[in-house]
């Protein structure tokens, strides 16, 4: 079986490895050929099964890749499909959502695929399309649109997890997320909520990690007891499904 999970950025693509590696058990593969539209990919490997995360490189063009994998799946021969696709995003606005799933209605759409109702996300979807022969398969696609909140992202949990190993660490975040709260009043740069739970992160991993940045932050995200995430972000434990 072969999987992919399209994410937003670079945080997401680091950090979904590590989840899916301690959390689901998968096995670190390699950087396959480039795939058209993602920023970045990596194979994660467990058994026979094959699972692909994928850098979009920003929130406007996730859905872009969710469209090349259902390219890639209509070229392809009966047993070479994806046959799971997950796209992760962020609930940014109060109207995320429904703008999410009509925008992956239109794609389907013009694909021709056929597909069940669509009315809510975190809810696997079934999709019947054709492959290049003509042959009908059956694929899900799971739209993840993650609350924002203080529990609801990678890198909130992340922050919190180190603050509880060390009380040195803990000073440094709770420093580095008042600066952010108070660098930008006017909002110029950090105007929604999502680049400022990334600025907190990167603040604190700019100071941890200012020389060695690669191996440092390996070794601190290894540490991670990832699994706790799943009791505070529900929806994450249907990746468990892959």
């Amino acid at each position: 079986m072969k999987s992919v999970i399209i994410c937003e950025g670079s945080t997401d693509y680091v950090l979904l490895q590590y989840f899916m590696k301690k959390v689901n058990n998968w096995n670190d593969y390699r950087n396959p050929e480039q795939m058209t539209g993602f920023k970045r990919v990596r194979e994660l490997k467990k058994e026979n099964d094959s699972l692909i995360i994928g850098e979009s490189g920003g929130s406007s063009r996730i859905l872009q890749c969710m469209d090349k994998i259902l390219e890639i799946n209509n070229l392809s021969s009966m047993g070479e499909e994806y046959n799971n696709i997950v796209i992760i995003t962020d609930r940014d606005e109060i109207d995320t959502e429904d703008n999410f799933l009509l925008n992956i209605q239109e794609i389907l759409n013009d694909r021709d695929a056929e597909y069940s109702s669509i009315s809510k996300a975190n809810e696997w979807i079934d999709i019947v399309q054709k492959n290049g022969f003509g042959e009908e398969i059956t694929i899900r696609i799971l739209p993840l649109v993650i609350p924002f909140n203080t529990t609801g992202a990678l890198e909130t949990f992340l922050l919190q997890a180190i603050a509880e190993q060390d009380e040195y660490d803990r000073e440094i975040i709770e420093k580095g997320e008042e600066f952010v709260e108070n660098v930008d009043p006017e909002q110029r740069y950090l105007n929604k909520r999502r680049y400022v739970t990334k600025a907190k992160f990167d603040v604190y991993f700019s100071v941890r990690t200012a020389v060695d940045q690669f191996i440092d932050r390996r070794n601190i995200l290894k540490d991670v007891q990832w699994e706790n995430y799943v009791l505070i972000q529900n929806d994450f434990s249907k990746l468990a499904e892959l």
